[in-house]
């Protein structure tokens, strides 16, 4: 029975286990941190490639989270100035993660083993972790996410990229929210596009019980604010005095931050997504990065999901993407001579990457502009709408294939 050692246990690796397993493959999995993951709450928009493959890998067959029919945008005043017919299912993090994590034995399945190197020749590769467990196997897979510090192994120039904004983001449980806010929130995808910046909002799982019902639910909620290198510096400086470079953790964002982010919302936001920003006990801010590799195979090694290629959020597609990956990636191990198919593999899925990163970075565009440029032209909002997270069938002059 071949062997595959999958560094990075959260979807993209947790995709890539259950895909193998089902050709035949010993495999294991292998998470850095040592309590068990949270995605805090993120929100996902699922399509129908996605939900297939949730099932290819699973066997649910359930819909995976909650619907919204149309897609809205709104005046400063919380009223509805465009809309667009996009129905839509929308889940969490942590309930996809759920769903493939309880797929795994926990014999398979280890917390605290950061991977810090790996050696390969001829006939297998090891991995080498900072607690002194080694792993040899004949497959090692790089799943670890964006910030992997093993992706050298694979193709060393391969960096992230800032775009120049930052993304505020945070879940409110509907029955925090106001009936007149609801009417709009719990109904609807919505967008709003203050100048220079992008503010989107739709309904989520909740957690318990039913987590699919109006009133059990979540709203999530992402904004996306311009912010130079300087900016930060300041953004992610920490009420310890430590000055955080990639993010920051969500309770060390100082309260003067966050107080400027209440007052600019209350300024130029509609009075819903006001109420969204300001019901959130603790927002969270990551960077926008995106990333892209020339190679995703280095002999007996491979890269995959955002470890090998992240896009922007508007595009939707990371975990989509990753699912692809890894069932791609299965039918190609599924014969004897599979080091010799991963070559086609690499290239179908470089040319995919490449497409999505380049089209994040073209919704994203107007984001990245500082807010003194005068000339800047906004999109149009009905574009917006209908080009933000849509289904790969759905974009043009491309194949999932």
């Amino acid at each position: 029975m071949p062997t595959a050692t999958i560094i990075g246990g959260s979807i993209a690796g947790l995709f890539t286990a259950n895909a193998l397993i089902q050709k035949g493959w010993n495999v294991t999995v292998h998470e850095k941190v040592e309590s068990p993951l949270s995605g805090r709450g993120a929100g996902i928009a699922t399509y129908d490639e996605l939900a297939d493959l949730v099932f290819k890998a699973t066997g649910n067959n359930q819909v995976l989270g909650t619907k919204a029919k149309t897609r809205v945008s709104l005046d400063i005043k919380g009223n509805i100035n465009s809309s667009y017919d996009y129905p839509q299912v929308y889940t969490s993090w942590q309930y996809l993660f759920s769903l493939l994590r309880n797929n795994i034995k926990n014999s398979k399945y280890f917390m605290n083993d950061d991977c810090i190197k790996i050696i390969q020749d001829d006939e297998s590769a090891t991995a080498l972790f900072s607690n002194g467990k080694k792993k040899k196997s004949d497959l090692i897979i790089i799943a670890n996410g964006m910030k992997s510090v093993i992706r050298k192994y694979v193709d060393q120039n391969a960096i992230p990229q800032y775009a120049g904004y930052v993304g505020w983001r945070g879940v409110v449980n509907e029955k925090d929210i106001s009936v007149e806010s609801l009417k709009i929130l719990s109904e609807y995808f919505v967008i709003v596009l203050p100048f220079n910046q992008q503010i989107a909002s739709y309904p989520i799982a909740g957690e318990g019980e039913n987590p699919f019902d109006k009133g059990n639910r979540r709203i999530n909620w992402i904004w996306y604010k311009p912010a130079t290198e300087k900016d930060l510096k300041k953004l992610f400086l920490g009420k310890s005095g430590k000055q955080y470079k990639d993010g920051i953790p969500p309770n060390e964002i100082l309260d003067q931050v966050l107080k400027q982010l209440l007052l600019e919302a209350n300024n130029i936001l509609p009075p819903q997504m006001y109420e969204l920003i300001i019901k959130t006990s603790q927002p969270l801010i990551q960077p926008i990065y995106d990333l892209e590799s020339n190679f995703m195979v280095n002999k007996r090694l491979i890269t995959l999901g955002d470890a090998a290629f992240t896009a922007r959020p508007h595009v939707g597609m990371g975990v989509t993407k990753a699912a692809i990956d890894a069932f791609t990636l299965s039918n190609s191990l599924s014969s004897n001579n599979y080091l010799n198919n991963l070559s086609k593999w690499e290239k179908n899925r470089i040319k995919a990457g490449k497409f999505l990163v380049n089209r994040s970075r073209e919704l994203g565009i107007y984001l990245s502009k500082s807010m003194k440029n005068e000339t800047l032209i906004m999109p149009d909002i009905l574009n917006v709408l209908s080009d933000t997270a849509i289904s790969l069938y759905e974009i043009k002059n491309h194949s999932i294939d």
